[in-house]
């Protein structure tokens, strides 16, 4: 595996899986271009807060730290351990679509951002670019959400370690993430909303994120 220090890898297609109820994996590989971007993330993660929230099983803790819209949108993944995780069998999920991540190492405080399709994409300053593009069925910023678990398990509540919805409550992954303990609430979002950014860390219900 590869410890990621700022610098763009390339990845290998995370092998497609389906969750225990019966539910399909997508990715794809395409690579990505720079666009546009937020900057937010590597101010928010040194204040970060690592007493609650499930670990990955690595000795990192890694959480959902941006959701981004908009013609190019991604989400960004930020370890606020104090070990470096590895995203080896990790998957982001907005039902019913769900990506696994590629084998990679993110060290203590260092973040990696994901392509959702589009154009292209740059990422938060300080904040790593990977070529790997995910499919998540499209991101809307009037609702919706993102779940990131350790496994392919997806109504599991063990399994699921970050969770964020928008626009309205109950989406397909809610009820897992307020049963692990780590969602309460859903972030108001308009049409005019750009991105979604965690104010306090680890953000385990929606007063905790605020639009970018």
């Amino acid at each position: 595996m590869r410890r990621l220090a700022f610098l763009s890898v390339v990845v290998l297609t995370a092998a497609a899986c389906g969750g225990s109820d019966g539910e399909s994996t997508t990715t794809t590989t395409e690579p990505a271009t720079s666009t546009t971007a937020e900057s937010t993330v590597s101010t928010t993660v040194a204040d970060a807060t690592t007493t609650t929230a499930a670990t990955t099983g690595s000795g990192g803790q890694l959480v959902v730290t941006t959701v981004s819209f908009g013609a190019s949108p991604y989400v960004v993944i930020t370890n606020i351990g104090d070990e470096t995780g590895s995203l080896a069998g990790h998957f982001l999920c907005q039902r019913p679509s769900y990506a696994g991540l590629p084998d990679d190492d993110v060290a203590a405080g260092e973040a990696i951002a994901f392509s959702l399709g589009g154009d292209g994409f740059t990422p938060p300053e300080g904040v790593t670019a990977s070529d790997e593009v995910l499919d998540l069925g499209g991101l809307s910023n009037t609702g919706g959400e993102i779940g990131l678990y350790t496994s392919s398990d997806f109504s599991s509540s063990d399994d699921i370690i970050s969770y964020v919805e928008w626009g309205s409550g109950d989406h397909g992954r809610s009820a897992t993430a307020v049963a692990a303990g780590i969602w309460g609430g859903f972030v108001p979002t308009t049409d005019a909303t750009l991105s979604l950014v965690a104010q306090t860390l680890p953000a385990l219900s929606a007063d905790d994120w605020g639009e970018g």
